[in-house]
């Protein structure tokens, strides 16, 4: 397709892309869809778990996952009473999580089941290996694009736009 296509790049990138798809599909499928939950759930009961009372904005942010998902998976979670949400003292507008008894035991024992699956990944490699593996990705984690300049690229395609309706 392009003859000056860094192929090793592409190979980097996909493989990385896999390789992570890959561990979260198999956490997803042998973890937490038999618990009756999912992975962006045990994300947002960990974050919490981890950080204390926080915001749906904060929970959002740690998790790398969109507002509009963390909303309707608190609400999930809200329904299955494993999370509360109340007025923040501070900003009446603003909301704060915690996490109910239910929740609490929930995040733990998903926690457990997720450990031993990911200790299972984790064996197809010595000490060594996962000690240089972490810090590899450590660093592909930490690595700024923010200031290095990028081609000001044409669209491939036009974004159609949504004809809004004329209220009657």
């Amino acid at each position: 397709m392009d003859p000056a296509a860094n192929l090793d790049a592409m190979e980097f990138g996909l493989t990385l892309v896999r390789a992570g798809n890959r561990l979260q599909q198999d956490l997803e499928t042998h973890v937490h869809r038999r618990a009756g939950m999912t992975w962006a759930a045990f994300r947002i009961l960990f974050v919490i778990r981890s950080v204390g009372k926080t915001s749906p904005r904060q929970v959002a942010h740690l998790s790398s996952i969109s507002a509009a998902s963390v909303s309707s998976v608190l609400n999930t979670l809200e329904r299955y009473g494993m999370i509360t949400r109340t007025r923040s003292e501070s900003d009446g507008r603003g909301i704060t999580l915690s996490l109910t008894d239910e929740g609490e035991r929930a995040v733990t024992e998903l926690f457990i089941r997720n450990n031993r699956r990911a200790a299972e990944w984790a064996s197809m490699f010595t000490d060594a290996e996962r000690k240089t593996l972490i810090s590899l990705l450590r660093r592909v984690l930490e690595f700024d694009t923010s200031d290095t300049e990028h081609e000001d690229l044409e669209p491939i395609r036009e974004t159609p736009r949504v004809a809004s309706r004329a209220r009657t």
